[in-house]
């Protein structure tokens, strides 16, 4: 099966970030868990940092969360996961996300990978 990395762009409606958090920790988070197949690897924060090149675009979300899955058909995996979510009426789709900045690009591997966590780094340097 291959192997596919999920990013979600977000950003939390102007005054209302405390509550886009508050609805990933307390209901997305939870549901995605509980997702056959679906693993979401973690919350990340953009950092405000200056460009490594000078062709390289601003970046337009302030937030990413990331997944992996191994299907053989992302498209059809996706399906099944878009149809769970019809049994799980505690998931709503927050009214505190930007729905005009939304992104969720998938990524199939194209070789090896290593989601090894960082307190494991110096055990993975050659």
């Amino acid at each position: 099966m291959a192997k596919h990395v999920l990013f979600a762009l977000t950003n939390p409606i102007a005054g209302r970030e405390e509550e886009f958090n508050h609805w990933y920790d307390t209901v997305a988070v939870p549901v995605y868990k509980s997702l056959p197949g679906l693993v979401p690897l973690g919350r990340f924060k953009a950092v405000d940092v200056p460009h490594m090149f000078p062709f390289e675009m601003d970046n337009e979300f302030a937030y990413l969360s990331m997944y992996y899955f191994e299907a053989d058909d992302a498209a059809a995996f996706m399906e099944t996961i878009k149809a769970t979510f019809a049994e799980r009426p505690e998931y709503q789709f927050s009214p505190d996300i930007d729905q005009t900045k939304f992104f969720e690009p998938i990524f199939v591997a194209l070789g090896d990978i290593n989601f090894e966590p960082i307190d494991r780094y110096e055990s993975l340097k050659r």
